[in-house]
């Protein structure tokens, strides 16, 4: 999610040097924004790869008995909703699920797989 910038040809005169002051100002803003938005990104995927893993623990000991219910009870963790977001979508924007039904953690699973 990068933005550009372009500098246009705003005229001669003494607002040219304010335009381009104003243009300059704003380019290091994007780029400051740019900047975020990238480690924002990257901090996103790096707790996004943890929860994946822990995920993936928990599928592998989901038939275990002694670990059922520490298993259930992580996985509804997992898969919990706050009203408002849901699953990423569109390149991890987070979508809204007003109006839309819940689903059980099968049919989350069987989401996962495609």
């Amino acid at each position: 999610a990068v933005v550009s910038t372009q500098s246009g040809h705003y005229g001669r005169g003494s607002g040219s040097n304010q335009n381009n002051a104003e243009v300059k100002r704003l380019q290091g803003e994007v780029t400051d924004l740019n900047t975020a938005i990238e480690g924002l990104e990257k901090e996103r995927d790096f707790y996004f790869s943890k929860l994946r893993d822990i995920e993936v623990v928990c599928q592998e000991k989901e038939g275990d008995d002694a670990y059922a219910k520490f298993v259930a009870d992580i996985i509804e963790i997992l898969y919990a909703t706050e009203e408002g977001f849901g699953p990423a979508e569109d390149g991890g924007v987070e979508a809204e699920l007003e109006g839309e039904p819940e689903i059980d953690d099968e049919e989350a699973e069987e989401q996962e797989e495609y």
